[in-house]
Formats: structure tokens, C-alpha cells, sequence
């Protein structure tokens, strides 16, 4: 969740031509050396601004109908296009959607929009892996506003040593009650924050999450039950929490759900004497 690792896109341009190749090798659109150069460059200046929006970015440079070309070329990387492996080696990257952390990744995102920038249609740096749903959010965020900016998973420097992603839990009529939510710490800057802040909120992350947590704890109600015992239960239940936090932690990361999850109600009192019974309560509101 929140950062993938850089694809390797030193054969960007390799891909390009192919994308404008047809099968039996005959060019769709031929590109002129010129044009090339001016690719090259437009990957080399999207390299150095880390995928931030930018005029520059657009390729207003080459000609419409080669602009045009480099758009419909990225169909070859569908799943059954010629520029399929290139589809599946971006989308192994991710277990999960690196968006939202809940669902498998199934879409290929343009972070900077195919619509608008039409040069950078098949470059492996701005193909994202997303689940459907959180693609669907940020299609309609171009990133022109710098208030309403995605975070680009493989260039923003999202730490993962330190806890951005919170959450506050309580137990209300019965029922669980959690809200996920991002603090500016110390390694936030003011950019980054506010662009987590605007993913949070875009993406609808608290209203999604309200089902998962539902199903995710209800793995844990018999054992939690179990350890519900001796002189002091609910220490008990707040010691299992903890480690199974760490688990989670060493596993999916200090910033995933699930994570900020447990350990939120590790230190909620409350639920450890006994509220965790409202888990089944939720299930079934």
C-alpha cells in the first residue's frame, strides 16, 4: 500500500515501436528520428519531475496524428496486446492495489492522463497498477490542481518507517466504530500530506473500509474469546493484538489497514475488556 517500486523502463522506447507495430511487423505509424529524440526527452523530463504535472510534459512538440498514434498505441497493452508482458510485469508488482490496500490489482492507471498527455500513453513510469474502484476515483483527477494530486507510488517518498496512516476506534451502541485518517509526523512534508490527505478522501477509504474491518476482525473473535481469561483478561487480549500487530506490521507494512487497525485497538481499554464482542454486533448491523 501506498509505494511500488520503479519498473525498470530501459526498454521504453522498445515498447513504444512496438506499440505502433503490427503483428507482421508492419508499422502502424512510423516515427522519424526527430520525434524519437523528442520522446526520449519528454521520458528523461518526466524522470526528473518525478511525474508531477507539467505543460512541459505534453508533447505539443510532435505533430497530432503522431500524438494521436502513441494514444490508440496503448491498447497493445490490454491483456491480449502485443505489450501484454509489459501489462503483466507492472501488474505482479502489486498484491494488492497500492491505492486502497483491499483489492487486487485489475487496471492499468495513466498517473498523468493518456486523455492529456498522449506521448507517455505506453511508459512504463506512468502505468500504475490499481483495483478497479480506486481507478475509477482518480480517473477524473488530471493532477493539474497541486491541491488535487494522487500520490505517484513509485517516485513520492512515502516512508514506510514511520506511521503516517492512524486510526481511532471506539465502541458506540454496541457497535465498532473506526475511522482511518492521515497525521502530518515528522518525514511528512507539507506536499506529501496533502496529497495522502486527498487520496484518502477521493478514493472514499473510511466507507470502504467499514466493511472489511467487519470481515477482517471476525477472523479474530474466537481466539480473542480464548485468551479472555485468568486474573487479567483484558491484558491478555491486548498482548494478542500486539503481536499479531507486529505480524501484520512485518508483513503488509506499518502504514496498511489492517496494521493501523490492530493496533489501534490494542490500545483501546475498552474493547479489550470484553467490547470486542461488538464485532459481531457490526457484522450483522
Amino acid at each position: 500500500m501506498w509505494k511500488l517500486q520503479l519498473p525498470d523502463n530501459t526498454n521504453s522506447m522498445t515498447d513504444l515501436i512496438t506499440a505502433l507495430t503490427y503483428v507482421n511487423g508492419t508499422s502502424k505509424h512510423a516515427l522519424t528520428e526527430d520525434e524519437k529524440d523528442i520522446i526520449k526527452g519528454l521520458y528523461l523530463e518526466y524522470e526528473s519531475l518525478h511525474g508531477t504535472y507539467s505543460l512541459n510534459l505534453i508533447g505539443d512538440t510532435l505533430s497530432n496524428e503522431t500524438n494521436n498514434a502513441i494514444h490508440d498505441g496503448y491498447s497493445e497493452v490490454q491483456e491480449e496486446g502485443r505489450l501484454k508482458d509489459l501489462r503483466s510485469r507492472l501488474m505482479l508488482q502489486a498484491n494488492r492495489c497500492p491505492c486502497c490496500g483491499i483489492n487486487a490489482v485489475t487496471d492499468m492507471d495513466h498517473h498523468l492522463p493518456r486523455s492529456v498527455f498522449k506521448a507517455l500513453a505506453v511508459y512504463s513510469s506512468n502505468l500504475v497498477p490499481l483495483c478497479h474502484k480506486c481507478n475509477n476515483k482518480k480517473r477524473v483527477v488530471t493532477g493539474e490542481d497541486p491541491e488535487k494530486r494522487f500520490v505517484h507510488v513509485y517516485y513520492d517518498n512515502v516512508p514506510d518507517d514511520i506511521q503516517f496512516f492512524k486510526a481511532t476506534s471506539e465502541i458506540v451502541e454496541n457497535g465498532l466504530k473506526i475511522k482511518f485518517f492521515v497525521e502530518q509526523v515528522n518525514g511528512i512534508s507539507d506536499e506529501l500530506f496533502q496529497k495522502l490527505k486527498f487520496q484518502v478522501k477521493k478514493v472514499k477509504l473510511n466507507k470502504r473500509l467499514q466493511k472489511e474491518i467487519n470481515i477482517f476482525l471476525l477472523s479474530f473473535v474466537t481466539n480473542i474469546e480464548n485468551v479472555y481469561i485468568g486474573n487479567n483478561p483484558s491484558e491478555s487480549v491486548k498482548v494478542f493484538l500486539e503481536a499479531n500487530h507486529k505480524t501484520f506490521k512485518n508483513n503488509m507494512g506499518l502504514n496498511d489497514w489492517r496494521t493501523v487497525l490492530l493496533n489501534s485497538l490494542a490500545n483501546n481499554d475498552t474493547f479489550c475488556n470484553g467490547g470486542f464482542r461488538c464485532i459481531l454486533s457490526s457484522s450483522l448491523s
